[in-house]
């Protein structure tokens, strides 16, 4: 603190004794005696700081600054008040200016790194803790605030590293460190043990708002929603919890199903916070995985147009900090269900895609425009080089299904393969590494980016674009010449950064065209080369029969993600058991929110008709590859669903030589079991209606000697759909057409 002659010392006093108007008062005075007297305007500024009159301290601050423009301690003030008004880029100058004058600052050291970690700038914000240690090795406060910054590098180990150390240190910290032990869990997705540190942490005397939401988001991944959702309450009566802690509430409402609770929550968060962009997108975001109507679509895609158009109109990317907060809120949420509502998408998604392609611009605008074409790769003496990127190159569908372009594609083309994921499976990431020319595992967005950009692609190939929030920004960059979008997540990006979508001859409608903002490639057959050997073997290792098995019951295999259950069509299934009193439906699922929802739904389609859901439907919760297969094996039949049929599960039913009853829709994503079977030469299992639907699934039901001759044909023609090498040869073609300029 600046010294100086009476009457500071007077404002000095009142204010230690908490009487903050005289203290003001005396200050006041002071300066209206002397306007230039920076001891007085630095007070006057920490007294209205202590008022949360922040704009008003800034400006007396500022105002002792120009007087006293060598004073340390008058710029650290600065910084911080700055800071609280989260103008981080002017924090960080300050806190700067004050370390030039005085480098054993520590203080200020210390809030620069914190103003450079709140900019996002982790790199740096570390550098400046690492640089308060080398000074002060015993600061335990610091050593936990590089711990937040490892955490946020995804630095799991080293974070718990120095959350152990600054608990040594200083005992009193223990419930600090064991919080960020538990935030280090947490990156590594280790939910269940996070959950134990945070609880943990609770009980050595933590209580803050920010660890509540912490434990809520641990137990939310583990979809214990009602506990989620106390802490989450919990926390919104903690200093500071408000608006962060509804946001989450209402997340985790909209996903065990009760919408109208979410969209109340997201109007108390966003009238909390009015002007925040993150707050808005979040809650606009907000969708129930399973539908109760029908009328809900219309309705639904309604209000997210609203609130997406208004706040992408609203978006404001001028300065960093509203950059950064528009990094965050893009990468928190998604509209993944909006996808799932059986209508096609592409407005919508070009609509959202703009968003995102103007944040990514924003945070990386080196990497904004699309790099041109380095010549024709053959004529230069080199091979395409072409880049994969997928965070699910391990036992994933996304694997059994698209895994094929890159193991089996020829030596002709040079393999970049991006893997933003930690997991590794054996007999499936390694073939995929080991296929590759180069290999990198990366999960730091920017620096994947980055990489991206120094490898000079000819063609990037995004495998499963929209299926992961982390990456959904990354994909709004154009990185690549030709940047191609292979429908793992069979919609439309609706971003200018993908040139083509990769699709499959077999599945798309003869107007496929309009349904997609990219380019439409159609590649022979099924698009992929999907592998027998390994489904074999799986098939192969799945455990025994139950020994007893009602053989007076017909189980119908529904084995999709119940998201793609539509309300509309809860009677198909209903009216199959109308005319089949022995159906059992079989469901996969083991979010509870999502399960119940559809077990009311569907209880009242069954009601309708005068029966009683609980003697037809089955639910597994979730089951491992053994189990999975053993379940395919001893049902009777697959029922796909309508609208978004099923690829990756209509492939493993085959396998398992399971009869197939669909009824194409109007999209690719309707329109894959249809493929298949058509590939097989099997189409009279292929509706065109709602009544053929049921009368094929009763018919089926009815007759057990047909089912067994059906399964007699799957296994004579199912070689026709696994290992196609038409596709491989067609994606070859299309990128040698495109990096040797041939239309």
């Amino acid at each position: 603190m600046i010294k100086s002659n009476d009457p500071l010392g007077g404002a000095r006093r009142a204010l230690a004794a908490g009487q903050v108007a005289q203290a003001l008062d005396i200050v006041e005075a002071r300066i209206r005696a002397a306007p230039q007297d920076a001891a007085a305007l630095h007070l006057k500024g920490l007294i209205l700081f202590r008022r949360g009159l922040l704009s008003a301290g800034e400006a007396a601050l500022q105002s002792a600054a120009r007087q006293a423009p060598q004073n340390a301690t008058v710029l650290g003030d600065l910084g911080r008040i700055q800071a609280a008004q989260g103008a981080f880029s002017d924090a960080a100058a300050s806190f700067r200016r004050a370390i030039a004058i005085d480098p054993r600052a520590l203080a200020e050291r210390e809030d620069l790194g914190t103003a450079l970690c709140c900019l996002e700038q982790f790199d740096e914000g570390a550098r400046e803790y690492e640089a308060v240690l080398r000074q002060a090795p015993g600061r335990a406060v610091t050593m936990l605030r590089l711990a937040r910054v490892r955490v946020r590098q995804n630095q799991a180990e080293e974070a718990r590293r120095l959350a152990r150390e600054a608990m040594r240190i200083e005992p009193r910290l223990a419930g600090k460190a064991i919080f960020m032990m538990g935030q280090a869990a947490m990156i590594e997705e280790q939910h269940e043990e996070a959950e134990r540190d945070f609880t943990r942490a609770i009980e050595a005397g933590e209580d803050s708002a920010e660890l509540l939401l912490w434990r809520a988001r641990a137990r939310h991944r583990q979809d214990k929603l009602e506990l989620a959702f106390a802490d989450a309450q919990a926390a919104a009566k903690r200093p500071g919890g408000s608006g962060e802690a509804e946001l989450l509430a209402a997340r985790i409402a909209a996903k065990r199903g009760d919408i109208s609770t979410a969209a109340a929550l997201g109007k108390a968060a966003v009238a909390s916070r009015p002007t925040s962009f993150r707050t808005r997108w979040i809650a606009a975001n907000l969708l129930a995985p399973v539908l109760d109507h029908e009328s809900d679509v219309a309705i639904e895609r309604r209000h997210w147009r609203e609130a997406i158009g208004a706040a992408a109109a609203d978006l404001r990317l001028d300065n960093p900090e509203r950059i950064n907060e528009a990094v965050t809120a893009v990468q928190e949420v998604t509209n993944f269900h909006l996808h799932y509502r059986g209508v096609e998408n592409r407005s919508e998604q070009e609509l959202y895609g703009g968003v995102l392609t103007r944040v990514a611009a924003a945070r990386w605008p080196d990497l904004a425009e699309r790099p041109r074409r380095t010549g024709r790769p053959r004529a230069g003496g080199r091979r395409p080089r072409v880049g994969f990127l997928s965070a699910f190159l391990n036992e994933h569908t996304i694997w059994k299904i698209w895994s094929g372009w890159i193991t089996d594609s020829s030596a002709a083309i040079e393999k970049y393969v991006y893997y933003p994921a930690r997991r590794e499976d054996p007999g499936f990431t390694d073939m995929v590494r080991a296929a590759a020319d180069h290999w990198r595992q990366e999960t730091d967005i920017a620096r994947l980016a980055a990489t991206i950009a120094a490898d000079q692609l000819d063609v990037l190939i995004y495998l499963d674009h929209g299926m992961v929030l982390e990456l959904q920004l990354l994909a709004a960059l154009p990185l690549a010449p030709v940047q191609a979008n292979a429908l793992g997540h069979p919609i439309t990006s609706g971003m200018a950064s993908f040139t083509h979508a990769l699709s499959s001859a077999r599945m798309e409608p003869a107007d496929g065209e309009r349904h997609y903002s990219e380019a439409l490639v159609r590649l022979s057959g099924s698009g992929s080369r999907y592998g027998w050997a390994k489904l074999a073997r799986q098939i192969e290792n799945a455990p025994p029969p139950p020994a007893e098995r009602d053989a007076s019951r017909v189980r119908f295999l529904c084995a999709q993600n119940l998201s793609k259950y539509l309300p509309q069509h809860d009677g198909l299934l209903a009216s199959i058991a109308a005319a089949l009193p022995a159906a059992e439906f079989h469901f996969l699922g083991e979010n509870t929110g999502r399960v119940e929802r559809l077990q009311g739904r569907l209880a009242r389609a069954f009601a309708a008709l005068g029966l009683d859901a609980e003697n037809h439907l089955r639910f597994h919760g979730y089951l491992k590859p053994a189990g999975f297969f053993r379940l395919n094996l001893d049902c009777d039949v697959f029922l796909d669903t309508v609208l978004w049929s099923g690829n990756n599960t209509a492939h493993e039913a085959t396998a398992c030589g399971l009869p197939i009853v669909t009824w194409p829709g109007p999209e690719m994503r309707g329109r894959h079991s249809f493929a298949l079977l058509s590939m097989m030469g099997m189409e009279e299992t292929i509706a065109g209606s709602a009544d053929e639907y049921v009368d094929l699934a009763v018919a089926l039901g009815r007759n057990p000697e047909h089912r067994r001759h059906l399964r007699q044909e799957i296994e004579r023609r199912r070689p026709a759909i696994y290992d196609d090498p038409a596709p491989i040869a067609d994606l070859e073609r299309f990128i040698f057409e495109q990096v040797e300029g041939r239309d």
